[in-house]
């Protein structure tokens, strides 16, 4: 009998990118939406801010992977903070509840969370175990991990993904530097220093499939492959493979601190992630230096 897994952030790469990993002959794959019109036999209609969810949804469902949330990289107003936190935690919440109020035990709870736990601040090597930063996206980080621990009051395994800058060709820092490089001009924020953790989208896809099927892996996971690189290695690795003619162009600290005060934590922050935790799984990377991700993910 097929194991029924329940994806939310349907319009997501990675959750698009695990529902193509997944073995349909094993898994059956099924996905929460908030509109309407993209519901359809696996596809089920769920509204956080009237908490409801389509109770086929969850019935039977033996693996939670919760991936929604409102993107991070929209202005960051009080508004769209909101959105974020909402989006992350409530719905979290809401899949408890709902869980608990129908006595659906799912066998693991998969949730994603950030690097932005530890805090914009936070500089070195952060392992799994260190504390919260204290900023805004850390206390969201830290909320949205303690809403996904609930389940363990239902005796489900939880899993918490630290997640690191993801490398896709169609979305987030990878998508937006070929996009300036297209007008032959590569960005460095700063001195290009910062510390620049990266994990591919497959192997983040990958260990998903990996803690579904490793019932002995639990916890709180950082999500980045064991290389350690700067922002510098990053740009110009890009420019090397694909966009050779280009130029780079630095934009100084405090060019950045003045027209983006707030979101100049995002480019310059200096954090990096130990890998010990994920390597001691027996988890085997498809990527693990940034130039072979970055030819296949650009080829």
């Amino acid at each position: 009998m097929k194991k029924k897994v329940l994806i939310t952030g349907l319009n997501g790469n990675v959750a698009k990118t695990l529902a193509k990993r997944l073995d349909p002959s094993i898994y059956e794959i099924t996905f929460l939406t908030s509109n309407k019109k993209h519901v359809s036999n696996n596809i089920f209609y769920w509204d956080s801010n009237k908490n409801y969810i389509d109770p086929e949804a969850l019935k039977n469902t033996a693996h939670i992977i919760h991936l929604a949330g409102f993107n991070i990289t929209n202005s960051w107003t009080s508004k769209n903070k909101q959105k974020m936190f909402n989006s992350r935690v409530e719905t979290s919440n809401l899949l408890y509840k709902e869980c608990k109020k129908n006595n659906i035990k799912p066998l693991s709870f998969i949730s994603a969370s950030a690097m932005g736990y530890y805090g914009f601040e936070a500089k070195g090597i952060q392992q799994e175990q260190d504390k919260a930063g204290n900023d805004w996206m850390a206390r969201l980080c830290l909320e949205w991990e303690k809403a996904a621990d609930n389940f363990q009051l239902i005796k489900t395994r939880v899993i918490k993904l630290r997640l690191s800058l993801i490398m896709d060709k169609h979305s987030g820092i990878l998508q937006k530097t070929c996009l300036g490089f297209r007008f032959k001009t590569g960005l460095i924020f700063g001195d290009g220093s910062q510390s620049f953790p990266w994990i591919d989208i497959e192997d983040v896809a990958k260990f998903i499939e990996f803690t579904i099927q490793n019932k002995t892996v639990e916890g709180v996971f950082n999500l980045a492959a064991p290389e350690k690189i700067s922002y510098n290695n990053f740009i110009k690795t890009v420019q090397q493979i694909k966009f050779k003619n280009s130029i780079l162009f630095k934009i100084p600290k405090n060019v950045i601190e003045f027209f983006l005060p707030e979101k100049k934590s995002l480019l310059l922050n200096n954090t990096s992630l130990s890998t010990k935790k994920i390597e001691s799984t027996g988890f085997k990377f498809i990527y693990r230096s940034l130039e072979e991700c970055i030819k296949a993910r650009l080829s």
